[in-house]
């Protein structure tokens, strides 16, 4: 076995993750396991044998990547449509998730006052729209990542919900990443 896997503790919760004796984390609410995150740099390829023999029912296992490659659609949008409104999105600092089958972006704020009613002003959106972001709020930022799961890509409902933050945020009196409230001392 290699000398850089390990199994990790297990975590509760709705949004538990399955250890992997590689040290790979995997999302247990897709249909298949899906990777999150590497916690060492060895290669995919010499953990390939732990993942079969801890999900042998799982045919194929996607491992996510930095890579930019094609944004894939989910069943029923035109790309032809599509991909104008998702460049232009690019141009505002979106991008493609590492499985190409959502977006996201990072917003900055001056306080985390302006961050949290930035995250409120989406919820209520989403809320309305019925389709709703992950969102992850720091002392001076906000990380929002849109994606279809039903069916599974990327959407127009992803697209006018990304155009609608970017509203929000220029609303909210969003920054430049320098800009935002950083934690610490003299901040």
């Amino acid at each position: 076995m290699n000398p850089a896997c390990r199994a990790l503790p297990r975590r509760q919760g709705v949004f538990s993750r399955l250890p992997l004796k590689c040290g790979r984390h995997y999302s247990l609410h897709h249909p298949r396991p899906v990777l999150l995150a590497s916690r060492n740099d060895h290669t995919r390829a010499s953990c390939t044998h732990h993942l079969r023999a801890q999900f042998p029912h799982q045919a194929t296992f996607r491992a996510t990547s930095t890579m930019a490659s094609e944004p894939q659609f989910a069943t029923g949008v035109d790309p032809q449509q599509a991909l104008p409104l998702l460049n232009a999105l690019q141009g505002q600092g979106w991008s493609l998730d590492e499985e190409s089958i959502g977006i996201k972006k990072t917003f900055y704020f001056r306080s985390y006052f302006k961050a949290v009613s930035f995250v409120n002003v989406i919820a209520s959106q989403s809320a309305t729209k019925k389709h709703h972001a992950t969102m992850t709020v720091r002392i001076g930022s906000v990380d929002v990542h849109w994606t279809t799961h039903h069916p599974r890509g990327l959407t127009d409902k992803d697209i006018s919900m990304a155009e609608y933050c970017e509203q929000a945020a220029q609303l909210m009196g969003a920054v430049e990443e320098g800009q935002g409230k950083k934690c610490g001392p003299g901040s």
